[in-house]
């Protein structure tokens, strides 16, 4: 009973702030509730509410501001603006929960003014009983349940828009629950997080301008996770680096994130400025490693070879490559997307970082594919939008940076990589093996065939695809035809009540049932051709 009225409250308020905000406007202008073109204003009324939601929402909304495919440029420009900053948790309930988390004597002092506050966790710095200077980062108190509190009622709420809204399935609403539920459950978890960061630093090693915080163990519990200290600022314009000192770490930070997706699998999926430090030293650290993304093999060769021919300019390469990357069905116009491709790849080469939108080119490419019906997978997305943010951070440090070129230069680099992966023993026992096991069931299924051929057994079944629209047709008429024949059937028999004297009263209210049923259908025909 209690966890239903704090869900009742929640969404209580939850529908408040969407009438304030004119939440049914920005639904209009997504195209999940009705039509209407998208404004600057409504992109900024709906980042006001998100930020007045909380935790959830704020996640919700970054998660939307990688699918330009998805929502107008005004929408993904406002999201990427959201704030996750909220009051101070009080000192004396950090410590409470240090102090049940951890040994009575692991710090010499904790400074009791945060050095960030967010909505999922606070960090102070401290200082060690051995004099090592750390960082911890406490989970805030309560967090968990509001999460879930938010999370039931977003997926009952994505069930319901999925139900009346074509627009919504196709923007995915469950998934996109279910997906931002998968980030959340990970960025609550600090046992998680401090394996994250391990797993980076680990790849990042041979990068000697980056540097990761080292994870302080056995001081890691899933509410509190303990870390280095490392002092530095935030990337700006005023970096005061040299020129060529900025060009330098801008190109090893872009290419770090490249290696990451293309050569792993494993990435820092949430590399925005805060998450990135100017050091004392003048190196790039990275921090808050809530997030990783991570891809299977496939997958991570295919993006490979995508960015690969992306940077050489290869338009059929890249088409065929993304068709393998997504789902596509009849409808999917791929002639169409090939065109498209063709047209639109080469103007992202020769131009230099400072001209070019953050990702516009893996954007063009998600927004190209979902006007032809061809379906990205989520992690299409989260690649996009992880060296987006990447080529923002290095555009602050240089901005005549070119990406694209600096691809083009690692192309032969990421190909021997590849080929010297795949000859590697185990990966070249495991393709072979996949490829020739199938081929020694050959001789048995084909005895198998001849031999149902011969006793006139076989079968042959054929499903039938793609008959949405026709069964649509079919109802719809059906609809109409029942209406009409419901219609006519009152207006008989209220005709016939009409000669029973005591009976009229009854053949008017099927005369005015005859009506209204007959002018809703009426109205429905002329507003909406296509259905009852």
């Amino acid at each position: 009973m209690g966890v239903r009225l704090e869900r009742m409250k929640r969404a209580l308020y939850v529908g408040r702030v969407a009438r304030r905000t004119g939440l049914l406007r920005v639904l209009r202008e997504l195209g999940v509730w009705g039509t209407r073109p998208a404004t600057r204003e409504g992109a900024r009324e709906f980042r006001h509410a998100l930020e007045e939601l909380g935790t959830t929402y704020i996640k919700l909304g970054q998660l939307l501001s990688s699918r330009p495919d998805l929502l107008p440029d005004v929408y993904i420009e406002e999201l990427e603006k959201l704030v996750d900053q909220v009051a101070p948790v009080q000192f004396s309930e950090i410590q409470r929960i240090v102090a049940a988390e951890l040994p009575g004597d692991v710090f010499a002092r904790i400074d009791p003014d945060p050095l960030a506050t967010a909505s999922i966790a606070q960090v102070h710095a401290a200082l060690l009983q051995t004099g090592r200077e750390v960082i911890v980062k406490v989970r805030r108190p309560g967090i968990e349940e509001k999460i879930d509190l938010d999370l039931a009622l977003l997926r009952s709420t994505a069930s319901l828009l999925e139900r009346r809204s074509e627009r919504a399935q196709l923007l995915q609403a469950q998934a996109l629950a279910d997906e931002l539920e998968a980030h959340l459950r990970a960025e609550l978890d600090f046992v998680e997080e401090a394996n994250n960061t391990e797993v980076i630093a680990g790849l990042l090693a041979e990068y000697d301008d980056l540097v990761v915080p080292q994870v302080i163990r056995p001081y890691v519990t899933e509410k509190v996770l303990v870390l280095e200290r490392i002092h530095g600022r935030r990337v700006d314009a005023d970096h005061g680096l040299a020129r060529d000192r900025a060009r330098e770490l801008a190109r090893e930070f872009f290419r770090s994130y490249v290696y990451q997706v293309t050569v792993h699998g494993v990435y820092h999926a949430d590399p925005h400025r805060g998450n990135v430090l100017l050091t004392t030293d003048g190196r790039l650290a990275l921090v808050d490693f809530g997030l990783l993304g991570r891809l299977d093999e496939d997958t991570r060769r295919n993006l490979a070879l995508l960015l690969l021919a992306v940077a050489q300019n290869r338009a059929d390469d890249v088409a065929e490559l993304i068709l393998d990357l997504s789902r596509t069905t009849l409808v999917s116009d791929v002639g169409g997307f090939l065109q498209e491709i063709r047209r639109k790849l080469p103007r992202y080469h020769g131009r230099p970082l400072a001209k070019i939108k953050a990702g516009e080119s893996l954007a063009d490419l998600q927004r190209i594919s979902f006007r032809h019906g061809i379906g990205l997978p989520t992690t299409f997305a989260l690649v996009g939008k992880t060296l987006a943010q990447a080529d923002s951070i290095a555009r602050v440090l240089f901005p005549e940076l070119d990406p694209i070129a600096l691809l083009e230069e690692d192309a032969v680099e990421l190909m021997l990589r590849e080929t010297e992966h795949r000859l590697e023993p185990d990966q070249l026992l495991s393709w072979l093996y996949t490829q020739l096991e199938p081929l020694s069931h050959v001789p048995r299924r084909v005895g198998q065939l001849v031999n149902k051929l011969d006793t006139g057994t076989l079968k042959v079944g054929v499903a039938p695809t793609d008959l949405s629209d026709f069964e649509y047709a079919l109802r719809s008429t059906a609809n109409r035809v029942g209406g009409a024949v419901i219609v006519a059937s009152l207006l008989i028999a209220s005709a016939l009540l009409a000669r029973v004297h005591d009976l009229r009263w009854a053949a008017f209210a099927g005369f005015c049932l005859a009506f209204v049923l007959g002018l809703y259908l009426l109205l429905k025909i002329v507003r909406t051709p296509g259905e009852l």
